[in-house]
């Protein structure tokens, strides 16, 4: 009886590891390159064109059916943009607003999305086009829900990945001209530089003390200025802002009527050259 019981112990052992062996070779599939091909009938040029035709402030409902796709160009992995993705096709850039954190690891920068846009709205938000759950407009402002994590899945489907996205190079003259098709659009300027009342200090001032931290940066010689949005609770914000020129790449977007530029982290500033303005 006693030889049964130890056969009986060392046959469940020799199961048991046999099992755990297995798992670890099981590997799970590579869907890196799956795509649905989710039928698109919509561009993003087209949603933005009909929210910035109604004017500031103005939503829209989308009943129909109605899908987009796009490339994912910023996430949230360095928490410069929060609770949101920018997505770009060949057309135009769009913010979708999503109610979830760590949405890199779903929808990384790269990552080809669909959108279906039946039930979710269209929002000039503070003059940037953005995707939403609902909106509903108090005392002459608009306020937006992002989608809720829950349904995220229900609206925006993951394909593809990795794409790139080549910034559209432009310079402050070329941005007049193409006003608001490059809203939220993946762009990059040359000659750039940091304005001297930035020098030495970090990117944002940290959290406990503002949410966020406009820096003033602008191409030389000088021709334009703009702002650079940073968040406080972005993981580079201690980071000291470079002192010299060259490129910087990133998402042009609008606050109002003010352009504003939003970095995805502090690879889009390479300000390696020596600096020539003062």
């Amino acid at each position: 009886m006693k030889f049964l019981k130890i056969a009986i112990t060392l046959s469940a052992l020799s199961l048991s590891l046999s099992s755990c062996f297995k798992q670890s070779y099981d590997n799970p599939p590579d869907v890196s390159q799956y795509d649905p091909n989710i039928p698109c009938n919509v561009t993003i040029a087209q949603l933005t064109s009909m929210i910035f035709q109604s004017g500031s402030g103005t939503a829209h409902v989308f009943t129909g059916d109605s899908t987009i796709y796009g490339i994912v160009t910023a996430d949230d992995r360095s928490g410069n943009f929060y609770h949101q993705i920018v997505i770009q096709d060949s057309t135009g850039g769009i913010v979708i607003g999503l109610q979830a954190t760590y949405l890199y690891t779903t929808y990384p920068i790269g990552r080809k999305v669909y959108v279906s846009l039946k039930g979710l709205s269209i929002a000039d938000y503070d003059g940037s086009p953005e995707i939403v759950f609902s909106t509903v407009t108090n005392s002459g402002s608009l306020a937006v829900t992002n989608i809720p994590s829950s349904l995220i899945s229900t609206y925006v489907t993951p394909a593809s990945y990795p794409h790139s996205v080549t910034p559209l190079v432009v310079t402050f003259a070329e941005m007049q001209h193409l006003g608001t098709s490059i809203i939220n659009r993946l762009v990059e300027f040359d000659n750039m530089e940091f304005d001297t009342t930035a020098l030495n200090l970090p990117y944002a001032l940290p959290s406990n003390l503002a949410i966020s931290t406009n820096r003033t940066v602008y191409d030389c010689p000088g021709t334009g200025a703009m702002v650079m949005y940073n968040s406080g609770y972005a993981t580079f914000q201690p980071a000291i802002v470079p002192s010299g020129k060259g490129t910087l790449t990133g998402i042009y977007s609008v606050y109002n009527t003010t352009p504003q530029f939003i970095i995805r982290d502090t690879s889009d500033v390479q300000f390696t050259g020596p600096r020539t303005c003062p």
